[in-house]
């Protein structure tokens, strides 16, 4: 977005955990919920940092994931215990299922009065055209391309730090409860999702010096919440896995 988004104004309403949206996220998707307000802190930081508009990342990071609410059980943040729902389906209808909640994040901010559209732009390219992973390993015959996002790549610095911010909590979540909570996990969650998302193209529109800053905030925000010690060298590190459905 160029220089007049700063001056784009967000209603400060959608901050209140009482907005009647955001309270129905809360109750239907906690998981999911929790997650964006991991997400929103982060993407907070890196705004004041590089002196975006901080209302409208934050509000963007907040909501970005709203749509899940409609199949809330889809979704491994909302899941307890051993039951997924995806194992017993097609990998092409689970790829359907959660690739919607995009559409659907911006059907329920279409409804939101005087919101500035900017909000539902950076949303809309959250997931870039990346691919589903999990789904298409699961297929083994389909083309790759068929489990990719249909959604633009991201272009503004605000949808770009919002990519970064969703993926690399969402995977240092994954690690961590999987049982890879030593070894440098955050480090290998950051250095990961980057290599991934720069190997498929989805950062090219993000400047040096946004990527550094992001990168740097990113871990120091995430040893704060997982309260682990990590070393801040680059290191050189295999393909990631994604191990968790986002």
């Amino acid at each position: 977005m160029d220089a007049s988004s700063k001056d784009i104004v967000i209603d400060k309403k959608l901050f209140d955990q009482t907005f009647p949206l955001l309270d129905k996220f809360r109750e239907l998707a906690p998981g999911t919920f929790k997650h964006s307000q991991n997400v929103a802190s982060m993407c907070e930081t890196i705004a004041i940092d590089l002196k975006l508009n901080v209302d409208l990342l934050k509000v963007a990071s907040i909501y970005h994931d709203i749509g899940k609410m409609n199949n809330p059980q889809y979704f491994a943040e909302n899941q307890t215990g051993s039951i997924n729902p995806h194992d017993d389906l097609d990998p092409s209808l689970s790829y359907q299922i959660i690739t919607r909640h995009v559409g659907d994040s911006i059907i329920h901010l279409l409804q939101v009065k005087d919101l500035p559209f900017e909000v539902i732009d950076i949303i809309s390219q959250h997931h870039g055209d990346t691919v589903l992973q999990a789904f298409y390993n699961k297929d083994k015959k389909s083309p790759e391309d068929k489990y990719r996002y249909r959604c633009s790549k991201p272009i503004s610095s605000e949808a770009l730090i919002l990519m970064l911010c969703d993926s690399v909590e969402a995977t240092t979540r994954a690690l961590f409860n999987g049982g890879e909570g030593e070894d440098d996990f955050i480090l290998k969650a950051v250095n990961g999702t980057i290599s991934r998302l720069m190997d498929d193209e989805q950062l090219d529109n993000m400047k040096i010096g946004v990527l550094n800053t992001t990168k740097k905030i990113l871990i120091k925000e995430l040893e704060s919440i997982y309260h682990k010690r990590v070393n801040y060298e680059d290191k050189t590190i295999g393909e990631l896995r994604e191990t968790e459905i986002k």
